[in-house]
């Protein structure tokens, strides 16, 4: 089964998102086992009102210049703008070009990561070394469960 084969692989421009977001440097093989705690740390900032968020969940990724390691910003989108409340910050998402494509059902994502990057090889697209996942709203029915990937690119001008 190909990866690039089972994924729809677009361009388009990402426009500016706000986020509440827990930033930590750590091995991307670690996110599946630690994300929740970062995550929870953004949902508690808004049960206490500080925050007002859209319950969309987002992790954005940026190379840290160690192979497997990544400066990672877990977040939610928000509603309206905020101030810092401990360690959950106001940030924005990347803006610009990028190649996305969105994965159904679990969050095995790898395939559809591999697929983004094999296209922008194909294509002779440069990647910045920065990338986000945006996902949906969960849903019972699991082929409901989606996860778009987005891929920042280089200039292409």
């Amino acid at each position: 089964m190909s990866a690039s084969g089972d994924y729809s692989v677009s361009v388009r421009r990402a426009a500016p998102r706000a986020i509440a977001a827990v930033p930590a440097r750590l091995p991307v093989a670690r996110v599946p086992a630690l994300f929740k705690s970062y995550l929870d740390q953004v949902y508690a900032a808004a049960r206490g009102g500080a925050i007002s968020l859209d319950g969309q969940n987002i992790f954005v990724y940026r190379d840290a210049g160690e192979a497997g390691v990544a400066d990672i910003e877990f977040g939610v989108g928000v509603t309206k703008p905020f101030d810092a409340v401990g360690p959950v910050r106001p940030s924005e998402l990347p803006v610009g070009e990028v190649a996305t494509t969105t994965h159904w059902r679990d969050y095995k994502l790898g395939g559809a990561h591999e697929a983004v990057i094999a296209w922008c090889w194909e294509h002779g697209r440069a990647l910045t070394g920065t990338r986000w996942e945006v996902y949906g709203h969960w849903s019972d029915d699991a082929s409901k469960v989606r996860t778009d990937v987005y891929y920042l690119l280089e200039s292409s001008a």
